[in-house]
């Protein structure tokens, strides 16, 4: 051990301490280590110390203490280095906060003088049954076995049922070493449902109504690399349900915060679970705050739609989910934790058509306000509900019920769809004509307003439209002919762009009925029709009056991949017709992938709940929140058919040297004419026609997506400009002149068309981002290729599914 001595023999000896002065660091009483001021040397030479250990100078007793010193020193570092290594090794990273959410009903609610029948909602005198129950659960589960992890207990809502009150809630708990289960969770209030002992001792439950479930962590969620095991792929996606709209009572806006709103009625619960006005008025000065913030020219607007929702036709109408993003993008971080819950946005539904959500209001001026007032009236709608494209010239002569040609400047009146006249230029308005829905109600919600746009569901009701009508497809005369049923099924999925139909079968109309009839005599009557020859190429109907209102539910396979249907006749001709430009629909698998709100990366559809990109989007950003938005080809605009999803997981590729990676969403996307998946190649095998194969990249404004065609170059040629990958694909753009204006964002799919199938097929994926610039004109770029990860692709899919 050398050490650097002061140079002035009247230095005075060290005292106790003075190892750590010199040396600079020093050990605590707790063994660790701890920093301490550190003195400059006076000098830099190395000269003889007059600290010396020699035999002489130091006694036997003193060598027994200086190696018990050390022994000390030893076994406290090996001690501190044995309890790091445990914490990482056998306890792992510290768990996130678990949520549970459930639900019970209560059949009476107890006083002193005896149990009082549930049949209203009417708060109590003194103390609302909401904090009431809210207290028992905080109450119950602070004395439970579950205690030491225990968070918080909220009533989310109170709503009204056949057995009495339906009381839904919140358990949150911040797990120590292990994670909380669902059945440690329900066990605990099951006991106390059971036999209620002090804390829900002044109700009458129904035990056999308790359902708990986790919810997923709502705060940004960390991504996680998974691992997957070889298991065989399905055969078919799963069937969503059909649609079931809840029925609400409407009743007048009246808090005098939210009397700017366009529109008069309101419901509750609400959307942040106020069971009624007097709930809302105490609990208004958190949103007060919230809005004195001025976080945003939104807030006020937003928050008032979450006090005092849309009813209309007895159905609540919630924000949009765009609108919710626009929201969260200035006032998101400002959320109390209490209120995130409700503010999230994956609670909102997308846009499909008017009254479905609400949209964001003054979309036009938005526009203004981001300098592109330019893009009102050019046939791309860039607001929710197109009021960007409502105003113009070309929609006056159609009327305020005008139906709009897609993405055409043009406006028909509602009667010319589905009259056998093709009248706007793409006959987007004779397309559509029979359908499949989860219910009529929402089709014609999708329908209201554009030629394309209407969700392809894969099970629901025959439905059908002519000449401004629509209605079912009643069963009879074929109800009992299964043969003929199956023949309208397989008709029906071939015109949807269906692979094949799964099954036919009659059903009651459940959405319309004597009693919805008798409960409004103004609502209007269903229309049916029946089917003439269900063998005939093409199926015709004629107007029943369909007396039993049995009518034909049909459920179909996946959807046909790589298909451009909102093309119409031109989906088939690959880049005839296409404009560099990319109009929404052109490439309706294209996915945007979003880091806290601001474009990051780019990612292809290839499942309704899973995404192709590159795992280099993700590095060094694994507790950012990242969202999908599909449907839009403007980054800075929002159409009618966007959507957004949140990203939950990632897979990287186990293929060494690959930077493929796939991508899990929250929720499955609903397939449209924008958004639907690209197909994979055949394992193995080369693409059918190298010639056809384009990429996709974004102005140098960063905001318009635009088509670049590639050819494929020996592996060569890139090796000089990039390092090459043993399962790469080399690609060079072509340019009909000097004119590259794009930026091709990380994630990118390079996508070749096959003539003989006339579908698109994913063939490889950008692993970086490269820029645009005259000097790399022609820059040859390095694709990770697809084929190589089908297999595994197909597996991590599979996998998910159990």
């Amino acid at each position: 051990m050398t050490f650097s001595g002061n140079m002035k023999e009247s230095k005075p000896r060290p005292v106790k301490g003075a190892w750590e002065s010199e040396l600079g660091y020093g050990w605590t009483r707790n063994g660790n280590q701890r920093c301490v001021r550190h003195r400059a040397p006076e000098s830099t030479l190395s000269v003889s110390s007059d600290i010396r250990f020699t035999r002489r100078k130091l006694s036997r007793p003193c060598r027994g203490c200086c190696a018990a010193l050390a022994s000390l020193l030893v076994l406290l570092l090996l001690a501190a280095v044995a309890v790091y290594f445990g914490h990482m090794y056998l306890f792992g990273d510290p768990l996130n906060r678990q949520t549970f959410r459930g639900s019970f009903v209560v059949s009476s609610w107890g006083d002193e003088g005896g149990g009082e029948k549930v049949n209203d909602l009417e708060p109590r005198a003194n103390r609302t049954r909401e904090n009431e129950l809210q207290q028992a659960l905080y109450n119950l589960y602070a004395n439970s076995e579950l205690r030491s992890c225990f968070v918080s207990a909220d009533i989310l809502a109170l709503d009204s049922s056949e057995e009495g009150i339906r009381v839904h809630f919140e358990v949150s708990f911040e797990p120590i070493f292990t994670a909380v289960s669902t059945a440690e969770v329900t066990s605990v209030l099951a006991r106390e449902l059971a036999a209620p002992t002090t804390h829900l001792s002044k109700i009458t439950t129904l035990p056999e109504t308790l359902h708990i479930e986790e919810n997923s962590v709502i705060s940004s969620l960390e991504l996680k690399e998974t691992e997957t095991t070889p298991i065989e792929a399905p055969t078919t996606e799963a069937v969503t349900p059909d649609a079931v709209e809840e029925v609400r009572e409407c009743s007048p806006v009246t808090l005098s915060l939210c009397s700017h709103l366009p529109y008069n009625t309101t419901t509750y619960p609400n959307l942040v679970g106020h069971t009624s006005k007097d709930a809302l008025m105490r609990d208004l000065v958190a949103f007060r705050e919230l809005l004195d913030a001025e976080c945003s020219h939104l807030a006020q607007d937003f928050v008032c739609q979450m006090l005092q929702p849309r009813c209309s036709d007895e159905r609540l109408v919630r924000p949009c989910r765009a609108y919710c993003r626009a929201f969260h993008a200035g006032c998101g971080a400002r959320l109390p934790d209490r209120l995130r819950p409700h503010f999230d946005c994956a609670r909102f539904p997308d846009y499909f058509g008017k009254g479905s959500c609400a949209p964001e209001p003054e979309c036009s001026r938005g526009l203004q306000r981001l300098a592109l007032s330019r893009r009102e009236c050019d046939g791309i709608p860039d607001c929710a509900g197109a009021e960007d494209e409502r105003s113009c010239s070309h929609c006056s002569a159609a009327g305020a019920g005008g139906l709009r040609c897609a993405l055409q400047t043009r406006c028909l009146p509602a009667h010319l769809r589905c009259d056998g006249t093709p009248d706007c230029p793409d006959g987007s308005d004779e397309a559509g004509c029979l359908w499949i829905s989860r219910s009529l109600a929402s089709w014609r919600r999708e329908n209201s307003e554009s030629t394309l746009g209407a969700v392809r569901s894969r099970s629901g009701y025959a439905v059908w439209a002519e000449r401004g009508r629509d209605g079912k497809i009643c069963a009879a005369p074929h109800e009992h002919d299964k043969r003929a049923l199956t023949s309208v099924a397989a008709s029906l999925c071939k015109a949807l762009t269906f692979k094949a139909s799964l099954s036919a079968e009659v059903v009651p109309d459940a959405e319309e009925g004597e009693t919805d009839e008798e409960r409004d005599p103004k609502k209007e009557k269903p229309q049916y029709v029946e089917i003439v020859d269900p063998f005939a190429p093409e199926i015709s109907f004629v107007k029943s009056e369909c007396p039993e209102r049995k009518v034909i539910r049909v459920v179909c396979d996946n959807l046909e991949c790589g298909v451009t249907s909102a093309r119409g006749i031109g989906a088939g001709s690959g880049v005839e017709g296409l404009p560099r430009s990319a109009r929404p629909g052109d490439w309706p698998w294209h996915a945007s992938l979003l880091r806290t709100h601001v474009h990051a990366c780019d990612a292809a559809l290839i499942h309704p709940s899973w995404l192709v990109t590159t795992a280099s989007c993700f590095q060094g950003q694994p507790k950012a929140e990242w969202t999908a938005r599909f449907g839009t080809v403007r980054i800075q605009s929002t159409t009618p058919w966007q959507q957004e999803r949140r990203i939950v997981g990632m897979v990287r590729s186990p293929i060494e040297g690959s930077m493929l990676a796939l991508v899990r969403l929250e929720e499955p996307v609903e397939m449209t004419d924008f958004v639907r998946p690209i197909c994979l190649p055949d394992n193995g095998a080369e693409p059918a026609s190298r010639n056809i194969c384009n990429t996709l990249g974004w102005t140098r404004n960063k905001d318009q997506l635009q088509r670049v065609q590639v050819e494929t170059s020996p592996m060569s040629t890139c090796e000089n400009v990039s390092i090459a990958i043993v399962n790469g694909i080399c690609a060079e753009p072509l340019y009909d002149q000097d004119d590259c204006d794009e930026e091709e964002y990380a994630g990118s799919s390079m996508m070749c068309f096959n003539e003989k199938t006339k579908q698109w097929s994913l063939e490889g994926v950008s692993g970086w981002r490269i820029a645009c610039t005259k000097i790399g004109l022609g820059r040859p770029r390095i694709y990770d290729s697809i084929s190589s990860h089908v297999d595994w692709i197909r597996r991590t899919i599979s996998n998910s599914a159990r």
